[in-house]
C-alpha cells in the first residue's frame, strides 16, 4: 500500500485555504457588511428616508457629527507627528539609540508613508466598522533609469560598467576605440509600506479574538492581470485564470453606499484587455499543516479563487493592526460607535421634520372654498406675496384648523442631545457650542476643567488607539527594517542630519506612552513644568544639565521639537557625577578587564618565549647543517687533493723508469760499439 505524502499538495492547500476564506467571507457579508452599508447610509444622510411625497425631507447629521467630532479629537493627539510613545532603553540599547529608534519610526510613519491620511482612515473604519484595520509590510521594490554615455575610453567604460548600480550595459566601438551607448540604472527603493484596508476587503474568521492568534485572516482586493504580474506572479499562470466575482467585491452594496454621494459606482468601466480584467487576488495567512514534519505553522498564502499564485512562505506573524475604539472582551469587533448614534439621528429627524411640516402648513395653510366662491381659483393656488383674490362673497374662503405644535417637541430634542452626549462621550462643551464655555462668568480653569470631565470617554479611545494600534505600529516598523534594511542611511529630524543604522537594533519589545492624550492636557503639562523650573531656579541641586533637560521637555510639550536650535547644551563637564553604584560596578568590570588583558598578555608573553625557544632550536639545526655541508666539503677537497698528489706521484715514477730504460739502451748501445763481433 503506498504511503501518503508528507507534504500537501497545491490542490490540497487551495482546498482547505478557500474553505477557511469562505467562511469568513458569508460571516461578513451576511452581518457586517449590511451594518456598514446601513452606517454609511446613516453618515451621508440618505437615512432616514422620508415618510411621504410632499413633506419635509430633512436629515439630522447626529451619525455624521460624532463621527467627525471624534476623529478630529484623535487626529489632533496622534497626526502632528509627536513623540506619543517612545521606545525603552535596555541593555541591548542604550537611552541614545533608543531615541534615534523613535525619530526613524516616526519618519517611516508620517514621512516615507502618509501616517496622517492612514491614522484617519484607520479611525474612521474604526468608529464607522467596528475595526479600522491597516497593513504594514516590507516591499523590496527598485526604480530603473535608463542614461546614455560616451564616447569613452576602454578604461573609463570598464569602470562605469563595472558599478553597483548598473544593471544593463550595452556599448559600441567606434574607430578611435571609444565606446559610446546607453545603461540602466537599478536604485533599491524598498521600505516598510503603511496601507488603510478597507472593511470589506479584509477577512478574519468568525470566532476569533485577535489578529494575533487567529488562524485565518486575510486580504482580498480586486487586482488586474496586470497589477498580480507586476507584482512578480507568474505571467503564464495569471493570463490562464479565468473571470471570477471581482466586480461583485468592487461594487459591493457597501461600497456602493460609500460612493453614493458622487456616483462614482455608477461609472463601470470594461476592460479594454484581457491584462486589465479584475481577479480577486486573496493574500491569506493561515495557521496549517502543510509538511508534517514541521508541525502546524502561520503560512502566507497567495492564491485566487482558482490557482495558488506562488510558494506557501512560512511567516512569524500577520501583517496587520487593527484599531477597536469601543472593545468587547474575548471577540475582535468590538462595539460600533456609529450605529449606537442611529437612534438618535432617527428620533431627531422625525422630530425635526415634524416641526418643519407644521411651520409650513401654518404659513401655507390649506383652505376650505365655497363652491363659485372665487371669481379665479387660480389666484389662490399661487398664493403670492400681498396678491389679490377675487371672491363672490365675505365667507367663500376659510382657512382649514390646524393643530397646534406639541409643546414638549423641544424638550425631546434637549433630552435627545443629553442622550446622545452620555451614548458617543462627546459633549457640546467640548465641540465649543455650549454658552458655558464663553460666559464671562466661568473661569478659564473651570471651563478646561469641565471640557476634561467631558472628553472621558474619548480620551479612552485615544488610549485604544495608542497601546493597541500605535505603539505595535512602531514596533512593527522597527522589527521590519531590522529583518530587511541592511544598510546605513541618513535622515532629516528638526532641520538636522541622524545617521541611521538598523543593523545595530535589537527587536524592541516595549514602549512609554506619553500621558499627555486628553483635552488641554499639554498645556497643563507646560504650565507644571514652567512652574517647576521657577520654584527650582537657584537651588544649588538643580545644575545646568537639570535645567537644559528641563527647558528642552516644556518646549517639546509646547510643540517646538527644534529644542536644540534654540538653546545649547551645557558643556559636559559641568554635569553632576554618576551615581557611585554604577561607578563601582564600571570599576569592578574595569578591573576584570584589565585582569583578562594582563592573562591575555601573560600568555602572549609565554607564547613570545616559547617562539623565541623554536627559533633558537632552529638556528641550531640550521649551523649544524650548516658545518655539516662545510665538512662535507672540506672532505672532498682533501680527496680531490689526495688523488691529484697521488696522480702526479704516478706520472714522475713513470717518467722515472722511462729515464732509466733510455738510460740502459744507451749503456748496451755504447757495450755493443765498444766490442763488436769478430
Amino acid at each position: 500500500m503506498a504511503k501518503k505524502p508528507t507534504v500537501l499538495q497545491d490542490a490540497d492547500i487551495l482546498t482547505k485555504v478557500l474553505a477557511k476564506s469562505r467562511s469568513s467571507i458569508n460571516w461578513t457579508d451576511s452581518k457586517l457588511s449590511r451594518e456598514r452599508e446601513r452606517v454609511t447610509n446613516y453618515l451621508n444622510g440618505v437615512l432616514p428616508k422620508r415618510t411621504s411625497e410632499g413633506s419635509s425631507s430633512y436629515v439630522s447629521s447626529d451619525v455624521y457629527d460624532s463621527v467627525e467630532m471624534q476623529r478630529s479629537q484623535l487626529l489632533e493627539v496622534f497626526g502632528g507627528s509627536d513623540h506619543i510613545a517612545e521606545f525603552d532603553p535596555d541593555q541591548d540599547m542604550n537611552s541614545d539609540a533608543c531615541r534615534i529608534a523613535t525619530e526613524y519610526a516616526s519618519y517611516v510613519i508620517f514621512r516615507q508613508n502618509e501616517g496622517y491620511n492612514v491614522f484617519g482612515g484607520v479611525i474612521y473604519d474604526g468608529l464607522t466598522a467596528r475595526a479600522g484595520v491597516a497593513k504594514v509590510y516590507w516591499d523590496e521594490r527598485y526604480e530603473y533609469s535608463e542614461e546614455t554615455f560616451g564616447p569613452l575610453p576602454y578604461d573609463d567604460a570598464h569602470a562605469l560598467a563595472a558599478q553597483e548600480d548598473v544593471d544593463e550595459f550595452d556599448a559600441d566601438a567606434d574607430e578611435a576605440g571609444n565606446f559610446s551607448g546607453t545603461l540602466v540604472r537599478k536604485k533599491d527603493v524598498s521600505r516598510v509600506y503603511i496601507v488603510n484596508v478597507a472593511p470589506e476587503e479584509f477577512l478574519i474568521e468568525p470566532l476569533a479574538t485577535s489578529i494575533f492568534t487567529a488562524t485565518y485572516c486575510g486580504h482580498r482586493t480586486p487586482k488586474t492581470k496586470a497589477e498580480l504580474i507586476d507584482m512578480g506572479f507568474s505571467k503564464r499562470k495569471v493570463m490562464a485564470l479565468s473571470a471570477d466575482d471581482a466586480m461583485t467585491l468592487k461594487f459591493s452594496p457597501e461600497v456602493i453606499a460609500r460612493t453614493d454621494p458622487t456616483r462614482s459606482s455608477q461609472a463601470v468601466d470594461e476592460p479594454i484587455q484581457d491584462e486589465l480584467q479584475y481577479i480577486v487576488y486573496y493574500e491569506s495567512y493561515v495557521r496549517m499543516e502543510i509538511d508534517k514534519a514541521k508541525g502546524v505553522r502561520l503560512y502566507k498564502i497567495c492564491h485566487t479563487g482558482t490557482a495558488i499564485l506562488d510558494e506557501p512562505q512560512e511567516v512569524d506573524k500577520a501583517p496587520f493592526l487593527a484599531y477597536v475604539p469601543l472593545p468587547v472582551p474575548h471577540v475582535f469587533y468590538g462595539n460600533n460607535f456609529a450605529a449606537r448614534v442611529i437612534p438618535t439621528q432617527n428620533a431627531r429627524t422625525v422630530l425635526f421634520r415634524g416641526v418643519l411640516d407644521h411651520t409650513a402648513i401654518t404659513t401655507n395653510p390649506r383652505y376650505f372654498v365655497v363652491n363659485g366662491g372665487l371669481m379665479n381659483p387660480r389666484e389662490l393656488l399661487d398664493n403670492r406675496l400681498g396678491g389679490i383674490v377675487n371672491v363672490r362673497r365675505p365667507d367663500s374662503v376659510t382657512a382649514a384648523p390646524q393643530n397646534t405644535l406639541n409643546p414638549y417637541v423641544f424638550n425631546t430634542l434637549t433630552l435627545l442631545t443629553d442622550n446622545n452626549e452620555k451614548s458617543t462621550g462627546i459633549s457640546a462643551l467640548s465641540q465649543g457650542l455650549n454658552k458655558d464655555a464663553i460666559s464671562t462668568q466661568n473661569s478659564q480653569g473651570l471651563v478646561d476643567n469641565m471640557m476634561k470631565a467631558a472628553g472621558g470617554r474619548g480620551k479612552i479611545m485615544a488610549r485604544n488607539f495608542a497601546y493597541n494600534f500605535f505603539v505595535p505600529l512602531m514596533m512593527e516598523v522597527i522589527r521590519l527594517s531590522i529583518l530587511h534594511n541592511d544598510k546605513q542611511s541618513v535622515i532629516e529630524v528638526a532641520g538636522s542630519e541622524l545617521t541611521v543604522d538598523p543593523r545595530l537594533w535589537t527587536e524592541r519589545k516595549t514602549c512609554s506612552v506619553s500621558m499627555h492624550l486628553g483635552y488641554g492636557e499639554k498645556d497643563m503639562a507646560v504650565h507644571k513644568h514652567t512652574e517647576a523650573y521657577k520654584m527650582l531656579k537657584g537651588n544649588p541641586l538643580f545644575k545646568q544639565q537639570n535645567e537644559y533637560e528641563l527647558i528642552r521637555d516644556t518646549m517639546k510639550l509646547a510643540g517646538l521639537n527644534r529644542a536644540p536650535a534654540y538653546i545649547s547644551q551645557p558643556d559636559q563637564s559641568t554635569q553632576p557625577q554618576p551615581d557611585p553604584i554604577k561607578m563601582r560596578e564600571l570599576d569592578i568590570k574595569d578591573k576584570m578587564a584589565n585582569a583578562a588583558l594582563q592573562q591575555a598578555a601573560n600568555g602572549q608573553e609565554k607564547d613570545n618565549r616559547l617562539y623565541a625557544l623554536d627559533q633558537s632550536k632552529l638556528e641550531q639545526a640550521g649551523a649544524a647543517l650548516k658545518i655539516k655541508a662545510l665538512d662535507h666539503d672540506r672532505t672532498h677537497d682533501r680527496q680531490d687533493a689526495e688523488t691529484t698528489s697521488r696522480i702526479q706521484v704516478a706520472d714522475k715514477q713513470l717518467e722515472i723508469e722511462q729515464q732509466l730504460a733510455d738510460n740502459d739502451k744507451a749503456k748496451i748501445a755504447v757495450s755493443a760499439s765498444a766490442n763488436p763481433r769478430p
